[in-house]
């Protein structure tokens, strides 16, 4: 059985964008900011933390961990843990991430980062459980 056979996502997917509030650089990695509006989870504030590739030649790539946090008009609260890789070309990068949600429903989500526009466009889908 191939890998996209295991991996069943829900039909639904939505697509929101977000905006890019902070960028701080360490020695270890970069930390980004970014908040905006998700469908269904309301107002969104989202916390990256990127570490890249040890390799020097793969420096175009690394790991991250993070940490959304969301609320809706009504006020109902959740949280997601978030860890996936990514790849940059230039001022462009795509995230793949899978996020421990609150909510109980699992997400896959793929990014797609522009640094000139500040901007992260987010597709994501439930895992099917």
């Amino acid at each position: 059985m191939s890998l996209a056979d295991q991996l069943k996502l829900e039909d639904e997917t939505v697509t929101f964008e977000l905006k890019i509030t902070s960028i701080t650089q360490t020695s270890e990695g970069t930390t980004v900011n970014s908040v905006g509006t998700a469908g269904r989870y309301g107002k969104v504030w989202l916390t990256y933390n990127f570490t890249p590739n040890s390799n020097p030649e793969n420096a175009h790539m690394g790991s991250f961990v993070g940490i959304g946090r969301a609320v809706t008009d009504d006020g109902t609260q959740n949280e997601g843990q978030r860890r996936g890789v990514y790849v940059m070309d230039g001022l462009k990068a795509t995230v793949y991430s899978l996020d421990d949600v609150t909510d109980g429903l699992p997400n896959f989500c793929i990014e797609h980062w522009d640094l000139v526009s500040e901007t992260v466009t987010l597709n994501f889908s439930r895992i099917e459980k």
